[in-house]
């Protein structure tokens, strides 16, 4: 009996978690979440703590296009707080959500960035034919128009630690979900 037992509960687990893989039924942890509608943005960040989020936006000229001198901006719009934008922190810029941009050569108006917090992963900004701002990364191996994270964190030290992060995106050619889960 406690054999079947736990071959039943094995098997859920197994079920459970390839389930998930798709990213479809993670998408429940943005239900209760208010999506940032903050001009041009990129992509935002929740994290399992507060309702918060982190909004990455392209900073637009008089021209429409990107920002040459300053082309992404970060900042937290506080949900908790009556839904006020306010700049992250030292720390937090820091060690976690700020990002080194530059410029792709023979791209006009497409800059690469990298967040501190995911080394490695090489993202791309630019816009659309409509001029609306977008973002590609890879997710699970595959090129990904990036729409959302979300940080599952354990604020019970001092300093926050990454348990885990899950980026959700699109497919740019034909729109379907793409989802990775990073175990940090």
């Amino acid at each position: 009996m406690n054999r079947l037992l736990i071959l039943f509960f094995s098997l859920v687990l197994l079920s459970t978690s390839s389930f998930c893989q798709d990213g479809k039924e993670r998408l429940k942890i943005f239900d209760n979440r208010i999506t940032p509608d903050d001009p041009n943005v990129l992509f935002y960040i929740h994290k399992n703590t507060n309702p918060n989020a982190i909004v990455y936006a392209l900073k637009l000229g008089a021209d429409g296009k990107i920002n040459p001198k300053e082309p992404i901006e970060v900042f937290w719009r506080r949900y908790q707080e009556d839904g006020r934008r306010k700049k992250l922190a030292w720390l937090e810029k820091t060690f976690a959500f700020d990002f080194k941009v530059k410029s792709i050569k023979g791209k006009e108006n497409t800059y690469a960035f990298s967040l501190i917090a995911m080394k490695g992963k090489q993202l791309f900004a630019t816009q659309n034919k409509k001029g609306e701002p977008v973002v590609f990364t890879s997710i699970s191996g595959k090129t990904a128009r990036l729409e959302k994270i979300y940080l599952m964190v354990d604020d019970t030290k001092r300093i926050q630690s990454v348990l885990s992060m899950e980026l959700f995106g699109k497919d740019p050619k034909t729109g379907k979900l793409l989802y990775e889960k990073i175990i940090k």
